[in-house]
């Protein structure tokens, strides 16, 4: 074999392991193992075999990077559980690592020429230094770049990436085959950069995307957290006018009943008084802001048959700020509301509220039955609604909220129960 046969070798099998340095931080689809050894293997020999079989020049070689790009992606949407547009951006910087280590190669055998003059330590050296690149990538923007494990990649920035390594690319090959009165290192210096070049501007499209989403996700956040404040409020004054007339109520009924012993009227004044009850239903825990927050979701679970048992040390709750604790449970038990509100059994439709200190720790445990499987992204359940853009932000929105106070939660459903954790670091004074 001779050299050139032996590069184009090489090129080939790390240009389809460049799939699995992006593909380690990423969640995977399961079984991982049977999926990866066979995508993998078909597309190593399948670029083994484009690498055999086509010919030299600028075309063919352009028609062969766009085939290793189309191997790429097919081995992402293979292992890894990302939308298509997202298998198709990792599939553009596993290809343009690639190509920039072989530029970067040939300057390094320009360089040396002496000791890579044979065919063996030529494939030893490329091989090591594709290695090296690929293991310094695997431990530094490969690992950084993805969010929880996936990459949030839109059509816009998927285009943009295509479009920003098919102009280097296209660079790169007609520095090579364009000709030309320069010095050959010249043009590999030219080429080199540009593939430099084509890396930074991924890495800063990455980021200020991932820029761009967080700061759409603050926002969204606060506004929620905003709605929070004023529900709030409103309910503590819904439910204090509710306590008003319920307690006039019930010495009105009182005084009625005293008037005489009609048989009619006792008896329309005790469905009165039944429809007052509300009043020694009111949730008192100790702490006012959960007993505005319980008495609405009693209400509300009430009218819907649904049952919330609760087991709340409301003093422990004093050190966090009334909007924040409003928007933690306000937010958990509208999730379990909704959670538990399919079911057409009216004896699964259950929810369990705990507030308790552990040591110097506050934690607080909302659960409920759930609905077959969930699927976790990044920690947290991905919302099963279907207009994605504006549902999903209640746990992420307590995750927020609860690591503000140095704490973290911890979602799992397990045997058909969705449990909900949130652990505080309790203050010193608390």
């Amino acid at each position: 074999m001779d050299e050139v046969s032996a590069r184009e070798m090489i090129e080939a099998v790390f240009t389809v392991l460049a799939a699995a340095v992006f593909l380690y931080p990423l969640h995977k689809k399961e079984p991982f193992v049977r999926r990866s050894i066979g995508a993998f293997g078909s597309a190593a020999a399948a670029a083994l075999l484009l690498a055999r079989i086509l010919p030299g020049g600028i075309y063919w070689e352009i028609l062969q990077q766009c085939c290793y790009l189309a191997i790429l992606i097919g081995v992402v949407f293979a292992c890894a559980r990302l939308r298509r547009s997202a298998c198709v951006y990792v599939a553009v910087w596993g290809l343009a690592v690639s190509r920039f280590v072989m530029s970067l190669w040939i300057g390094v055998q320009g360089l040396f020429p002496a000791v890579f003059a044979d065919v063996a330590a030529m494939s030893l050296g490329l091989a090591a230094l594709y290695g090296a690149v690929y293991l310094l990538l695997l431990f530094t923007a490969a690992r950084t770049m993805p969010r929880g494990g996936s990459y949030d990649i839109g059509p816009r920035q998927m285009t943009s990436a295509l479009l920003l390594l098919l102009i280097i690319e296209s660079l790169t090959f007609t520095l090579f085959y364009g000709g030309g009165n320069f010095p050959l290192s010249m043009y590999y210096t030219a080429a080199l950069l540009a593939e430099f070049y084509c890396l930074t501007m991924l890495y800063m499209q990455t980021e200020l995307f991932k820029k761009s989403a967080l700061e759409k996700e603050f926002l969204t956040m606060n506004l929620l957290w905003q709605q929070q404040k004023e529900q709030y409020q409103l309910t503590r004054e819904n439910i204090d006018l509710i306590n008003r007339k319920c307690h006039d109520l019930k010495h009105q009924v009182q005084a009625l009943r005293m008037m005489g012993n009609d048989g009619t009227r006792e008896k329309y004044l005790k469905e009165l008084e039944q429809s007052v009850q509300i009043y020694d239903a009111m949730v008192k825990t100790g702490n006012e802001v959960l007993d505005t927050l319980l008495t609405e979701k009693s209400l509300f679970c009430e009218a819907h048959d649904i049952k919330i048992s609760c087991v709340v040390d409301g003093k422990s709750l004093a050190f966090l700020d009334p909007v924040d604790l409003y928007a933690i449970l306000g937010n958990a038990l509208d999730n379990a509301v909704e959670g538990v509100s399919g079911f057409s059994d009216k004896a699964r439709r259950l929810i369990d509220l705990a507030v308790y200190r552990r040591n110097q720790f506050l934690v607080i445990t909302v659960s409920n039955p759930v609905k077959g499987e969930l699927q976790f992204h990044g920690g947290l359940p991905v919302t099963t609604k279907q207009d994605k853009g504006y549902h999903g932000f209640g746990l992420r929105s307590i995750r927020h909220t609860v690591q503000k106070y140095g704490g973290h939660i911890n979602v799992s459903a397990d045997r058909g129960t969705f449990l909900l954790k949130m652990i505080i670091p309790l203050p010193k004074q608390a």
